[in-house]
């Protein structure tokens, strides 16, 4: 049964939180506070984290640099009151797999978080030359060596991996990455796709990211 942690300090959304999670069959342990939260998480970590933003003693955003220090893997979804696009773009960037607002339909809610442990429980293995991707373990190698990404790193790579046959536009990116339709500022995108490149050639990687220009990118 999935372990599930929900951060939440208003008793009422924890309460809807907390029936949605037993009703999918799950396992939920809530938390008022951060500092809870991750006395627990270092103690036991969940399959999946719910996280609010507006903490009483400190930033959900401070918990989403903390957990992500310690696991890159764990798909955390971040449900707030903050509806701005750039309230979402920060959580993105800072770690989170997915952003939700309040207040949210029970279904949905539901549907997001049985979708990211589907993709949790991938897995799959791609490769091209000396270059291996594997999501079971969450990881990148070349030539057998461990090359570090962060949580978009992977995320691109492995669209780009899955895709290596095929040109994988910037809107597919964008939608499938950070899961949006908006791609009026690419400048993200792009120090993402220059930061792979550069950790792939520091290993003499076979695989090369090709920019395809107007389109989007291809890994050959």
């Amino acid at each position: 049964m999935p372990k599930i942690y929900y951060v939440e300090d208003d008793q009422a959304i924890g309460y809807i939180i907390e029936k949605t999670i037993a009703h999918a069959g799950m396992d939920g342990e809530g938390f008022k506070t951060a500092e809870s939260f991750m006395r627990a998480f270092k103690e036991e970590k969940p399959d999946m984290i719910l996280l609010d933003i507006m903490l009483p003693d400190r930033s959900g955003l401070d918990v989403l640099q903390w957990v992500r220090k310690q696991d890159q893997t764990i798909p955390i979804m971040v449900v707030s009151a903050l509806q701005s696009e750039m309230d979402k773009v920060i959580a993105l960037d800072h770690g989170a797999d997915d952003y939700m607002t309040k207040p949210f339909g029970v279904l949905e809610l539901t549907s997001r978080i049985q979708s990211k442990l589907r993709k949790l429980n991938d897995d799959r293995k791609w490769s091209i030359g000396n270059v291996i991707l594997d999501d079971k373990k969450h990881q990148l190698t070349v030539e057998n060596t461990y090359v570090y990404l962060t949580n978009k790193e992977y995320s691109i790579l492995k669209l780009l991996m899955k895709n290596q046959k095929n040109v994988v536009s910037k809107e597919t990116i964008f939608k499938e990455v950070w899961e949006t339709d908006f791609i009026g500022e690419t400048r993200t995108l792009d120090m993402h796709i220059k930061s792979l490149r550069e950790k792939l050639k520091s290993q003499n990687s076979t695989a090369e990211i090709v920019t395809i220009r107007g389109i989007g990118y291809q890994i050959e």
